[in-house]
């Protein structure tokens, strides 16, 4: 339920009751996530405020899969770990992955096709294969929440694992994808994008703990089943922002002004009922979206 759907309510009640439950009417503080308003935003308002704000459910869960069964087997992966204090090999992985998707089948979502389903359980292998070993007992936490209250919204954060390296902290996200391309205009947008996410993240945790962690990586999963050596499949896998670079902490502290420049966006646009389409969008995300058969977005690409 919507923050301000609740205010609603609770107004109604008092004039119910013959009340004021308030003598001063105030608007309650949004949530606002990266990924869940200020990416999703980014990337397409009009398919943002269909499905967030107009409260469409897509007609096709399976678009939901792909990325969410590598996060939750991850995180599995973690809690064997802390449990059974062992790492899972690849010899592991089809077990802990039938116990993955038996939960999402309970919640109706579905691999696309059984090729894709295969894909996934080889880029699981590939991961225990290359990195697992030495990755997951390093991790602090897993699905690290962090929140902060601003001015005008609440900013929330869910960071996929928190590691810890030499004694400093690291923050890592899983992304189920390839790297964007950044010879591409598309490509330097969702490049740019996803560094932003790892800006908010960094700053929620400094604000939590009163520093930065070391660095923020991003980790592009699909990356593991290209090229020959782990150094090849690496060099694209993974995507690095350091903070201790003055420079990339300048950025965040402009980027969080930004995100409350989004923030308002978005709240004009609730409030106007005019969700706008981006300027550049890839043929992936228009071919994933209900709306696309009357966008004038998708019918141009």
């Amino acid at each position: 339920m919507r923050a301000q759907e609740i205010a609603e309510r609770l107004e109604r009640f008092s004039k119910r009751i013959g009340k004021k439950l308030s003598g001063k009417k105030e608007k309650i503080k949004e949530r606002y996530t990266i990924t869940g308003d200020i990416i999703s935003y980014s990337m397409c308002p009009r398919q943002y405020g269909l499905y967030r704000f107009y409260g469409f459910a897509p007609s096709n869960p399976t678009q939901e899969w792909y990325g969410s069964v590598i996060h939750r087997f991850l995180k599995r992966a973690h809690t064997v770990y802390r449990v059974d204090k062992r790492v899972i090999g690849e010899d592991d992985v089809e077990e802990l992955f039938r116990k993955v998707e038996s939960a999402m089948e309970a919640e109706g979502v579905r691999p696309s096709s059984p090729q894709v389903r295969e894909r996934v359980i080889a880029l699981l292998k590939e991961f225990c294969r290359l990195l697992a070993g030495d990755f997951i007992p390093k991790i602090e936490e897993a699905e690290l929440r962090l929140i902060k209250e601003l001015p005008h919204f609440i900013l929330y954060g869910i960071v996929d694992a928190l590691k810890v390296e030499g004694g400093e902290f690291e923050i890592w996200d899983y992304k189920g994808m390839e790297r964007p391309e950044p010879s591409t205009p598309l490509g330097r947008k969702k490049i740019e994008i996803y560094t932003k996410q790892m800006f908010v993240y960094g700053y929620l945790f400094k604000e939590r703990n009163g520093c930065y962690p070391r660095r923020a990586v991003l980790l592009f999963m699909n990356e593991l089943l290209k090229g020959e050596s782990l150094k090849e499949k690496l060099s694209r896998a993974v995507y690095e922002i350091d903070f201790t670079d003055e420079k990339t902490v300048k950025e965040v502290e402009g980027f969080i002004r930004e995100f409350s420049e989004i923030v308002r966006e978005i709240e004009k646009s609730k409030e106007s009922g005019r969700w706008e389409l981006p300027s550049q969008i890839d043929k992936k995300t228009c071919l994933a979206c209900d709306f696309r058969f009357d966008c004038p977005k998708f019918l141009s690409l």
